[in-house]
């Protein structure tokens, strides 16, 4: 399958929310109401949203960027979504080595994530993808969970690399 990738117009693709739909993330912070849509809605009037398209057209995943979101310093993954159809299948890995490659476009030193404590998989996901972790906030954006906040060095490391 190939991937191509696009910046979502001032409102996102009607189709996109359902990319959330049975994942970790939805279940804990958007099931019920319209948190999401207006989430995503917000992403893309501000031209943060990017989506993950098939060859065939089919939306198979999205991003939210915020290019100086890490304390104005690093590109900051705010969300990341994959279709149920398309987990598993490369689609999150294709949507991390775009965020990387705007990163360095950018010229920054590194980018930034935030991952639930309960999503034990993301984490593991990260970390094989160099990820290290900065540092934890509980309740950081939720009473009761705490979120890990991971980075991945975009330049080689001065000095002793992380391990």
């Amino acid at each position: 399958m190939e991937l191509r990738l696009e910046k979502s117009g001032p409102a996102p693709p009607e189709d996109c929310a359902a990319l959330f739909y049975g994942s970790a993330i939805y279940e804990r912070y958007f099931q019920g109401g319209d948190r999401l849509e207006r989430a995503l809605c917000r992403a893309a009037e501000r031209g943060e949203l990017y989506l993950a398209r098939t060859d065939t057209g089919e939306l198979a995943g999205a991003m939210r960027v915020v290019m100086d979101g890490f304390c104005g310093l690093y590109p900051y993954l705010c969300l990341i979504g994959v279709g149920e159809a398309y987990r598993s299948r490369g689609v999150g890995s294709f949507l991390m080595d775009r965020l990387e490659e705007m990163g360095r476009a950018a010229g920054a030193r590194r980018v930034s994530l935030m991952v639930s404590d309960f999503n034990t998989g993301a984490q593991a996901f990260y970390r094989r993808r160099g990820y290290w972790l900065l540092g934890d906030l509980p309740d950081g954006a939720r009473p009761g969970i705490t979120e890990r906040v991971m980075l991945k060095d975009l330049t080689p490391p001065q000095g002793k690399p992380r391990g």
